[in-house]
């Protein structure tokens, strides 16, 4: 079986990633494991590389997943319902060994180190970086994620010196980035597997609890981070990586240059303007035009304050009627 693939596609993310990690660790899984929550990701993937097993959820249409081409066709089926020639049907509810088992009972395996087994897309990087603060970046940042993650993989993470933690992200699942570095520094297993275990939601958002400590931050070389994307990219499932870049990260532009394309919010104020421009010539300036290039600048609005008639003498409004206007979006 060596050589081959198993490529899952279902909606049910949850049950998908619980499915993937229990694939992975077996010992005859001498096979590439794929994972996609749409149907657009998968008819892509198909494009560029053949499927030799498909397992599908059988909500998709029978039209939708004729359209796959596939060596074989498992569908995830809620009862024993009849299915068209050349699908096979494979009952959701029951342990992930039987599904395995029913897939393969008659594929004779040579066991192999299931952490060998590479899982995943070359995704792309998006950063966004701003040498303007206080003005909804990582609002921006997340809201940009949710809306990709409608139609693809999304991975979030927070490389800011001051994430804001639970404002952001009120689920907090086990571990943090810094438990993510330490498992890549160990250089062994699949970090794939270790992530859909570790990643908390939005949504549709998959995101990487940040890092507690600034120390813990500032501590981490560039060599680090880079190396951590590079197997990103190429053992996940993610279509595209966000990462929300502070300040103090080591190797600041080089993870910049590493990016496909970087996001520069800013606001329209003097000083807004003033420091966007001293960025950008800045790195004119140092040769590093190639971080330009890549770079959109994204200008948002402005946070207001709506005041009565009542608080104007005293400059301010009240703390019940303040409110921030929320970010203006464009993907």
């Amino acid at each position: 079986m060596y050589g081959r693939n198993l490529v899952i596609c279902d909606r049910e993310k949850q049950y998908a990633k619980n499915l993937l990690q229990i694939f992975s660790s077996k010992h005859e899984a001498g096979v590439q494991l794929y994972l996609f929550y749409t149907l657009e990701e998968l008819r892509k993937f198909s494009e560029q590389k053949k499927i030799h097993i498909l397992l599908i959820a059988g909500e998709y249409l029978k039209e939708e997943r004729e359209k796959i081409p596939a060596d074989s066709r498992y569908v995830l089926i809620r009862d024993n319902k009849l299915l068209p020639d050349g699908e096979n049907g494979v009952l959701r509810y029951q342990s992930a060994d039987a599904i395995w088992t029913q897939i393969f009972k008659n594929a004779a395996e040579q066991e192999r180190d299931p952490e060998s087994v590479t899982v995943g897309t070359n995704g792309a990087v998006i950063g966004v970086y701003s040498p303007v603060h206080r003005i909804g970046k990582t609002r921006f940042a997340i809201g940009m994620g949710k809306k990709l993650a409608e139609k693809e993989s999304v991975l979030y993470l927070n490389l800011e010196e001051y994430s804001g933690e639970e404002f952001y992200f009120r689920e907090k699942p086990e571990g943090n980035l810094g438990d993510l570095l330490y498992y890549h520094r160990q250089g062994r297993g699949n970090l794939g597997i270790r992530i859909s275990t570790m990643a908390g939601q939005r949504e549709n958002l998959d995101y990487i609890y940040p890092m507690l400590y600034l120390q813990d931050l500032k501590a981490v070389k560039k060599d680090e981070w880079l190396g951590l994307l590079e197997r990103i990219r190429r053992e996940c499932i993610y279509g595209k990586v966000i990462l929300d870049i502070g300040d103090c990260v080591d190797g600041l532009f080089e993870i910049l240059k590493a990016c496909d394309v970087i996001y520069t919010p800013y606001i329209d104020e003097s000083i807004s303007m003033a420091k966007l421009t001293q960025y950008t010539e800045s790195l004119r300036k140092t040769g590093m035009e190639e971080i330009l290039e890549k770079t959109v600048q994204k200008l948002l609005r402005k946070k207001r304050v709506i005041k009565t008639e009542s608080s104007k003498s005293a400059g301010r409004a009240p703390e019940h009627l303040q409110r921030r206007e929320g970010v203006r979006r464009a993907y």
